[in-house]
């Protein structure tokens, strides 16, 4: 899998990248990515070599244990099913680690015999922390660092007492992981422990690997979701009660990829980003198949005929923007927050709004989330309230003129630009048959865009455009979860991405309209995370600096100390 190292400052074809400042940050930024397997190949056979130029005769103890810790790992891979050593890279890695971490203790230590006893830690907490806690699985460190110190036994490098000491303090080393585990285990969301939970997301994060679907599907719960399909000629624009997370290609973070699969053959589709955060994810790939298969069913049902009253913008407290979409019996309010930035909404502004919608304009409501830009704080819900409430009352105003048929039309174009996943971007115009209220949306899949792209892309289209323009992302997650150092890179407009949209929309405009808008709405329970979305984000902010203190305490001064004081004893 492709890692990208992106950090503050760092450049694409002379683009900076904004790095977002989401609440998990900084627990991604402590996840690494190998070099690639030439590099790490390279870094093994330099690293070696030096070993043996300055050691000379006393380097055999150190060059026999990274070769018995591969070993040992290689035949663990070998019958260990969904292991995450599949792949002799990390075998490679973890060895050459472990080999340095040997070195260096040796040192301190003033001796080899403990630093490999020692290191039974280390091994421990990486294959048992990634791979799941299981006794068997302690042969491991066992195996890896018993057999040099075995080997060098056998052949009269060591005293029978020091070798019995040492294999002792390589076993109780060991074991005293489970000790460790037992202790960040007792933090606990139903039956599933911190640590059990973090491994399952590590699994995911190296192999994608869709095990932590299961403890999602045991911990959430059924909640009612609607769907809206709104179709023109070659257009769909589908609005769900949901959000596409929580990460990479778990839950409905790929439900955007799942419809682009079923109809961008055929169509431009746009899905929107309703209110709601991750309380409003699909707990599994296989509870969104229910979702998939009756939107591909259904999507076409004759629906209601759309007729449109006109558009229009304002402005509330906090920079919150508002652009209305009035049509005979759906109101559609895409919410953008330019300069403070924008970020998911709580669902409940939908519930409360959708029944003023209903009692002031007999219409149906889908609120849109544009994720446009990076926000820079938490949201203000009562400016945010306020807004809303001034959108609903232009609403009713608007509502007073007559009604028209809507024209529709739209483009598909690819975007090559950091954030823009596959390049998927689509630009839809809808107005009203007469002419009035024309506006265009600029749609990008991807999470949410670096500050300041919404308003620079708008600008740029003003000028080829008369009418209004909103700009917006999907907040699609497969693209979170999956790379070292970063949660997500978000939509940056580049000057190559300008040239393609202002190209795009050229040919946009050119193409003839499809007449009229059908309305199609769908309605099911789906099992959803609810609150564990925020339980699972206490969690780990309890147990994250307890966690690191307790491995890194382990690993490099408990085992040590422990590995020298029991060589110190005459035997055990």
């Amino acid at each position: 899998m492709l890692r990208l190292h992106i950090e503050d400052g760092s450049r694409v074809a002379g683009l900076r990248l904004y790095r977002p400042k989401s609440v998990v940050s900084k627990y991604y930024a402590i996840l690494f990515s190998l070099p690639h397997w030439r590099v790490l190949a390279g870094l093994i056979i330099g690293i070696l070599c030096l070993i043996v130029l300055f050691m000379g005769e006393t380097s055999k103890p150190f060059i026999l244990y990274f070769f018995s810790a591969i070993i040992a790992l290689y035949v663990y891979s070998r019958l260990t099913p969904g292991t995450v050593f599949w792949k002799l890279k990390r075998i490679l890695g973890l060895a050459l680690t472990a080999l340095l971490y040997v070195l260096i203790y040796a040192q301190l230590l003033g001796d080899w015999v403990p630093a490999v006893a020692a290191s039974a830690s280390l091994i421990s907490v990486v294959v048992l922390g990634l791979d799941g806690t299981r006794f068997w699985r302690y042969s491991v460190p066992i195996a890896a660092t018993t057999l040099p110190l075995s080997i060098v036994g056998l052949t009269g490098g060591l005293k029978k007492v020091t070798l019995a000491n040492a294999l002792s303090a390589a076993v109780l080393i060991s074991f005293t992981d489970f000790i460790i585990y037992k202790i960040i285990n007792r933090r606990r969301i139903d039956r599933y422990g911190a640590g059990e939970i973090g491994t399952l997301f590590l699994k995911n994060w190296l192999d994608k690997d869709k095990a932590i679907e299961t403890f999602f599907e045991e911990v959430g719960s059924p909640r009612d979701v609607e769907i809206a399909v709104l179709k023109s000629g070659e257009t769909i624009l589908i609005h769900t009660s949901l959000h596409y997370g929580p990460f990479s290609n778990v839950g409905s973070s790929l439900l955007p990829e799942e419809l682009e699969r079923i109809f961008a053959d055929k169509y431009n589709i746009v899905v929107f980003h309703g209110f709601g955060s991750h309380d409003r994810d699909v707990v599994s790939g296989r509870e969104m198949s229910r979702l998939t298969q009756l939107i591909s069913s259904d999507a076409f049902s004759e629906g209601e005929e759309l007729m449109y009253h006109g558009s229009f913008t304002i402005s509330g407290p906090s920079n919150w923007r508002v652009l209305g979409l009035v049509f005979d019996k759906l109101l559609i309010l895409l919410v953008s927050r330019p300069v403070l930035g924008i970020d998911d909404l709580p669902y409940s502004f939908s519930l409360k709004y959708s029944q003023i919608a209903l009692e002031r304009l007999g219409s149906k409501l889908l609120l849109v989330e544009t994720h446009n830009w990076e926000s820079s704080g938490h949201p203000d819900t009562r400016g945010l309230d306020e807004a809303l409430t001034r959108a609903i009352e232009e609403a009713v105003i608007v509502k007073r003129s007559n009604p028209t048929f809507v024209l529709m039309r739209s483009l598909t174009i690819k975007v090559n630009s950091p954030g823009v996943i596959n390049g998927v971007t689509r630009l839809v115009e809808l107005k009203g048959e007469d002419g009035r209220s024309p506006v265009l949306i600029v749609f990008f899949r991807g999470n949410n865009m670096a500050p300041g792209s919404r308003d620079e892309l708008i600008k740029a289209l003003s000028g080829e455009f008369n009418g209004l323009i909103e700009v917006l992302t999907n907040d699609e997650h497969t693209e979170t979860g999956v790379r070292a150092h970063i949660t997500y890179v978000p939509v940056h407009i580049t000057e190559e991405a300008l040239s393609s949209l202002k190209e795009g929309l050229k040919r946009l405009l050119e193409k003839p309209y499809s007449r009229g808008l059908r309305l199609a709405t769908l309605r099911l329970k789906l099992k959803l995370l609810n609150n564990v979305a925020y339980e699972l984000e206490y969690l780990l902010k309890k147990s994250y600096l307890e966690t690191t203190l307790l491995l890194v305490a382990y690993v490099f001064l408990v085992s040590p100390i422990l590995a020298k004081l029991l060589l110190t004893l005459p035997t055990i």
